[in-house]
């Protein structure tokens, strides 16, 4: 029966509700299509008047204004103006399509973007009782009456009828309607994931495809709608968000968490939280609200998985409750993959009713966080978050069925020879035994290809008594330790591999098909162990077992055994020790070809940095650098990627660069190469990165970055036994950061403690740490000139550069000749400085050194001028003085010379030394400071005072300075 609404409230027409009624957003309301008017209804009336009409109409359909109804922007928001910039570009296309699994605020964008787009905007929320086609275009006339007022009466009174018609009908006045209106405005549909209808999948079709270009429509959405995409998207109508784009990128994270949300996170706290939670802003926000109190704020990051109870609940209810059950179990068997594709998927179901491929299909079209891993769809994975939660779910619910899922997995991979992702899931399910072998068989592919770490991780996850009873487990498990720079216990696991040898008497049966390829794999399994005893000798210093070794374990090893290349290296770096600079380079390049014969690409990057090294030593550093280039280029996947081994070159590379004072270049390539090699493991490599790092930041002047940079190097070396060279290395960035911080002290402590002393024997022919003892003794002669430091100094360096000659490092005679001619300088012997120090520029200005001067500070700075006064190499001094300049050092940079004794106007020509102290005195600097400019004692400038109050026969600095002028001194 039809209820008059005469005793309802006043009637007015809906484009009005905003104006009329304030509070429209929060009430109920009737709506008459014939006379376009709407009538609040209160809760005691709602129910009779769903068939309430107008006096002599019909009927009219309820209309829940919130629905209509634009969220408003969020005050603390974060800004996205990229992602506004985006949606404002796409007004020029029919469609903006936002689709993006639940969490990543869709909503809030639009509406960001809706308040200040600049064009009329009528929004209309979904729910599921819009899968009625009627009550669908009903809201749709409703949303667009609230920007077009006169719009849709007709369509709407057809709607409202008994018998209403076609959609495309209805659909095709309104469209004509919209067509003659002059003003461009927005339809934004809000929420479409809810509806599962055809018919409104085709109302949505329709409309878009005879769209009036005064209209534009935003679609935001948790999966992608049923219409034609792919034919907009190929006519350029459409512009698409994703939720690769509505993740916060590290900055956006970093303004929610700390001003939204605010918490104090440092940004390494935010880039891990960024990463575990893929940008997944509802994820971020979880988060925040369970770090609010949290003490240890980096562990509960760490721990934060999917299974943390506000994500869980928030995904059990939004997303994992919102699929039908064949889908849930879906996600939980495959939940313990980490990668998916549609037969894999089909192994590890084993149900032949469900299509793998096709529901993974599904699953992206329905964005739920899945994430394709390549352009043609074959592989997916699950979104971090996602997967925790559901591998929670599969232990909970189906603890005796995971084993088994792994075990199908397992196989799947091994079937397609991909034996990394198959002994991860033997592991998961178990089977020791099994994985032990798939491991032997991938172990020396893992190590060729320069992820040994992955390998112990494996080996170290089986129980001892599977690792003993397998001699290749042992033999690489003692690689393993040696890698990460626990070498004592190298020896141990090498004789546990021995013994697997001997204890298996059926040994050809067990290592090879036949007698024949069982005692071919005996020998290699011994010259293995051979090789790496050897190895193992050379970072312990004992050069002459190495080569008593190496030969023995070339007559096990067999042509193109990736090991030979060890060997080789083990060769080098002995000859390294000893000395020979040019047949450890010989070694070394041998090494390279054996790996790229034996087609170990990834293995030859090492013994080809190893080149390097040697070029360097021979201060070719041109030729280093171009060497170590081509060692990246090695490093280079087929997919265009670095694997972790280009650390190597790439943080002597960045070395290089710091040495000719290219900071900014060296830091983008040492930061990168120490990321590198950490992810590597190998220990020597990253101390040596560690050391180079650590002499950039000594460059910048960033003290506390040396600082923190050498503690990481102190730990790999505590840990274990380092490369002594690089140890080295170390101790002289050490020194070097303690004199350039001026703590003297400090580094006459480290000397006393390292117990070197100035007439040691010198080890290994030539030992690179007396150089750093020298250093010491240097700086503590300019500091203190009345003891015998110089004169213990100079003794020392004398014997180092003999060796240094000898030995064919040049760059170390470089090192030597500087604090020479520093030491010279110092005991006021400019001649024999002088000359010393040009014999170092002929030496290292062929490979352009730069820091090597310039990190001695102010006196090579003066001594340089000295040099080039003389005209000594004026073209390279001139580059390093530049270089000087960006120093700030306390130094005159003046290159004109000042006038020599013969062309002084005075009975006793003023010395150099004295006519620069006039020239400081002239400046107006007191004794005190003059004696720190020149790194003199306060009694030597008083000295140097007298004199030159003597010679001018003057009282008084002033008089001095204006008797100076008259002779044309100053």
């Amino acid at each position: 029966m039809n209820i008059p609404f005469v005793s309802l409230t006043p009637i007015f027409p809906l484009s009005q509700l905003l104006a009329h009624d304030p509070h429209w957003h929060l009430r109920y309301y009737s709506y008459c299509g014939f006379c376009s008017q709407a009538r609040i209804i209160q809760p005691s009336q709602r129910s009779i008047a769903k068939n309430g009409a107008c006096i002599g109409f019909i009927m009219s359909t309820p209309i829940l204004a919130t629905k209509l109804y634009i969220p408003p922007p969020r005050p603390q928001a974060v800004s996205r103006p990229k992602l506004i910039e985006r949606l404002n570009d796409g007004l020029q296309y029919k469609l903006t399509l936002i689709s993006a699994p639940a969490g990543f605020r869709k909503t809030m964008l639009v509406s960001e973007w809706a308040a200040n787009c600049g064009r009329p905007v009528a929004w209309l929320s979904l729910d599921i009782g819009d899968n009625d086609p009627i009550c669908f275009l009903t809201y749709l006339v409703a949303a667009l009456q609230t920007v077009l007022p006169k719009t849709g009466e007709g369509a709407m009174g057809a709607l409202q009828s008994p018998h209403p018609p076609a959609t495309e009908t209805v659909l095709t006045t309104l469209l004509n309607e919209i067509a003659t209106t002059p003003d461009n405005f927005v339809l934004v549909i809000d929420d479409y994931h809810v509806l599962d209808a055809k018919p409104v999948d085709d109302a949505l079709s329709f409309l878009l495809e005879h769209l009036p270009p005064q209209m534009h429509v935003v679609v935001a959405t948790r999966e992608d709608p049923l219409i034609p995409l792919p034919r907009l998207r190929a006519r350029g109508q459409l512009t698409e968000l994703r939720a690769a784009d509505l993740r916060f990128t590290p900055d956006e994270a970093a303004e929610f968490l700390n001003r939204v949300m605010g918490l104090n996170l440092s940004t390494e706290n935010i880039t891990s939280l960024e990463n575990r939670t893929e940008g997944w802003i509802t994820g971020l926000q979880l988060a925040a609200l369970s770090m609010q109190g949290q003490q240890d704020v980096s562990s509960f990051i760490k721990s934060f998985t999917g299974s943390h109870h506000f994500v869980l609940d928030y995904l059990v209810e939004e997303v994992l409750h919102q699929q039908p059950e064949s889908i849930q179990m879906f996600l939980l068997s495959t939940s313990i993959l980490d990668r998916l594709c549609g037969s894999l998927c089909d192994a590890v179901l084993l149900n032949s009713s469900v299509s793998g491929q096709k529901t993974l299909e599904n699953l992206e079209r329905a964005n739920l966080f899945i994430v394709p891993l390549d352009n043609e769809r074959n592989w997916y994975r699950y979104h971090h978050l996602f997967a925790d939660l559901l591998r929670g779910r599969l232990a909970q619910k189906l603890p005796v069925q995971a084993s088994a899922l792994h075990l199908r997995a397992g196989a799947w991979f091994e079937s397609r020879g991909l034996l990394d992702e198959a002994i991860a899931h033997t592991l998961a399910a178990g089977e020791m035994e099994r994985t032990a072998e798939l491991i032997e068989r991938i172990a020396i592919r893992m190590f060729v290809e320069e992820r040994p770490v992955i390998l112990s991780r494996w080996i170290d996850a089986l129980p001892d008594n599977v690792v003993r009873a397998h001699p290749w487990l042992c033999l690489y498990h003692a690689w393993i330790h040696h890698w990460v720079g626990l070498r004592e216990q190298v020896e141990e696991w090498l004789v546990l591999a021995e013994k697997a040898i001997a204890g298996h008497p059926s040994a050809a049966e067990q290592l090879g098909s036949s007698e024949a390829t069982g005692e071919t794999t005996r020998r290699s399994l011994l010259g293995h162990i051979t090789a790496i005893r050897a190895y193992n000798m050379l970072t312990s210093g004992d050069l002459p077992g190495v080569m008593e070794l190496a030969p023995r374990a070339l007559s096990l090893l067999s042509e193109g055994e990736y090991v030979r290349t060890t060997l080789a290296i083990a060769l080098g770096g002995a000859y390294w020790g000893q000395g020979n600079v040019l047949a450890a380079q010989d070694a070394f390049e041998t090494a390279r070809a054996n790996a790229l014969r034996g087609g170990y690409r990834y293995w030859s990057v090492p013994s080809t940095c190893y080149v390097g090294m040697q070029q360097t030593k021979r201060a070719l550093l041109h030729e280093a650098y171009e060497t170590y280039s081509q060692a990246r280029d090695l490093a280079v996947a087929p997919d265009g990627y670095e694997v972790p081994v280009a650390g190597f070159p790439n943080m002597k590379m960045g070395d290089i660069l710091r040495e000719w004072n290219d900071l900014p270049g060296a830091g983008l390539l040492l930061i990168k190469g120490v990321e590198q090699c950490a992810r590597l493991g190998q220990a020597d490599v990253l101390t040596d990165a560690y050391v180079a790092l650590a002499k950039l930041h000594l460059a910048q002047g960033a003290f506390d970055n040396v600082r923190e940079t050498l503690r990481k190097a102190d730990d790999l070396v505590k840990r274990g036994s380092i490369d002594p060279f690089i140890v080295c290395w170390l101790e002289d960035c050490r020194v070097r950061a303690l004199l350039a911080a001026g703590d003297l002290d400090a580094a006459v402590r480290w000397a006393k403690n390292s117990g070197l002393t100035a007439n040691g024997e010198l080890n290994y022919h030539y030992d690179l740490h007396h150089i750093n003892l020298a250093r010491v003794l240097v700086a503590r002669g300019i500091a203190e000139p009345s003891g015998s430091w110089l004169g213990e100094s100079l003794t020392l360096l004398s014997r180092l550069q003999t060796a240094a000659a000898q030995a064919g490092w040049i760059q170390e005679e470089i090192k030597i000749g500087i604090l020479q001619a520093l030491a010279m300088r110092a005991q006021s012997n400019s001649q024999r400085a002088l000359k010393a120090l040009g014999r170092v520029l002929s030496l290292a200005e062929r490979g352009g050194f730069v820091r090597l001067f310039v990190d001695e500070g102010a006196p090579m700075a003066q001594l340089l001028l000295e040099a080039v006064s003389q005209g000594i190499m004026p073209d390279y001094i001139s580059k390093l003085l530049a270089a000087f300049k960006g120093e700030n050092l306390k130094i005159e940079m003046k290159q004109n010379s000042p006038p020599s004794p013969s062309t002084q106007n005075l009975m006793e020509p003023l010395s150099q030394r004295e006519l620069k102290m006039l020239q400081l005195i002239a400046q107006g600097l007191s004794n005190r400071e003059i004696s720190e400019r020149l790194f003199l004692a306060l009694s030597t400038v008083k000295g140097h005072n007298r004199n030159i109050f003597d010679k001018l026969q003057v009282q008084s600095r002033t008089e001095a300075v204006a008797r100076a002028r008259e002779l044309g001194l100053l």
